[in-house]
């Protein structure tokens, strides 16, 4: 379990031996990803940035970053959520596509 999982697993009053939150496509951060992604076509920003306009103050910035590149696949074929990450000096920024039609 890293770091960030045991905050959360904190957070959310699970002890380390529940495993909560596995890094998985059930994973609570996709279901707000997906609600916070309604409506928009386009977000560009930080894993932080994201996580703020999300209001979500449970999940880590790098859990983040771990779940888009380890899902981004699955998160494409379900919501037609395209994700590109790049970097600018030195941060990493994260692209969310919207490919769905409204």
């Amino acid at each position: 379990m890293t770091k960030g999982e045991q905050i959360v697993a904190q957070a959310l009053g699970k002890n380390k031996l529940d495993g909560y939150p596995n890094l998985t496509k059930n994973h609570p951060f996709f279901g707000k990803l997906k609600a916070f992604m309604v409506g928009k076509h386009y977000w560009m920003g930080t894993a932080t940035d994201l996580l703020a306009e999300m209001n979500d103050t449970v999940t880590p910035p790098n859990t983040v970053t771990k779940l888009l590149n380890k899902f981004s696949f699955e998160l494409y074929c379900s919501s037609g959520i395209d994700v590109d990450f790049r970097r600018t000096n030195r941060r990493r920024i994260i692209e969310l596509t919207n490919r769905k039609k409204p």
